[in-house]
């Protein structure tokens, strides 16, 4: 037990790690460009949305994305179109219930963080159908990046991350008086007369970008390879 969550913490920072690439550049300018117009970036900002890439990796693994491999093995079916087997794609709302609510219950749970962390890091957010919107886009994101690799496309897993969207949100709502000396620290300082930039007013969709580019580009394709001898070689065995 104690060997399979240390695995678990290593895998899960190299997670974290494949997204250094896109994060860092784009740190360097949004703090290059905030600090000319005067808006004031906090260390705890910084800390919570790490903590939310970090989260939002362990998403995109959980659930399976492709990788840049998977849409290259895949190029000529881009262009004929995709072999996609009937079992592949469920478009009937509720259709796996009768096997157990076990997986509705998991996408749930799965984006309550992400309804929650939203209003809390970014004030934009603290409106709901924002929040919801998000949530939704990025499963469907997720959904139909699935078509590449051979799982299952599922309206279920859909409704269940927007409901958990929701869930996480009134969370929000509910403990937001008690939340608000930390949102002080979080939120981005900046003058009522200035227009925020626009790397600064989309952070959340660059945050999320940088997330999805990381596990596509080298978590999957590259370190994971890499990851595998070494865990191997080191407990002898390989949960990923």
């Amino acid at each position: 037990m104690i060997m399979s969550i240390f695995m678990f913490i290593i895998v899960s920072i190299t997670w974290l790690i494949s997204t250094l690439p896109f994060l860092i550049p784009y740190q360097i300018l949004l703090a290059y460009q905030s600090k000319k117009l005067g808006h004031k970036l906090s260390m705890a900002h910084f800390v919570c949305v790490y903590i939310f890439v970090y989260y939002f990796t362990g998403v995109l693994s959980f659930t399976g994305i492709p990788s840049i491999l998977d849409i290259v093995h895949n190029s000529f079916g881009i262009i004929t179109g995709l072999n996609i087997q009937p079992d592949e794609i469920n478009l009937i709302p509720f259709y796996w219930m009768t096997d157990g609510i076990r997986p509705y219950i998991e996408n749930i749970l799965l984006f309550i963080p992400l309804g929650f962390m939203h209003p809390l890091i970014w004030k934009r957010y603290e409106v709901l159908w924002r929040t919801l919107l998000t949530g939704l886009t990025f499963s469907l994101i997720i959904e139909l990046s699935q078509l590449f690799n051979q799982r299952i496309t599922d309206i279920d897993d859909l409704l269940m991350n927007t409901l958990g969207t929701f869930v996480g949100w009134v969370i929000f709502r509910l403990l937001k008086k008690h939340l608000s000396k930390l949102q002080d620290k979080i939120f981005v300082q900046h003058p009522n007369n200035e227009k925020i930039p626009f790397l600064l007013r989309k952070e959340a969709c660059f945050y999320t970008a940088s997330a999805f580019a990381g596990m596509f580009f080298f978590f999957y394709p590259l370190l994971r390879s890499l990851l595998i001898p070494f865990l191997r070689s080191l407990f002898g065995f390989v949960l990923m």
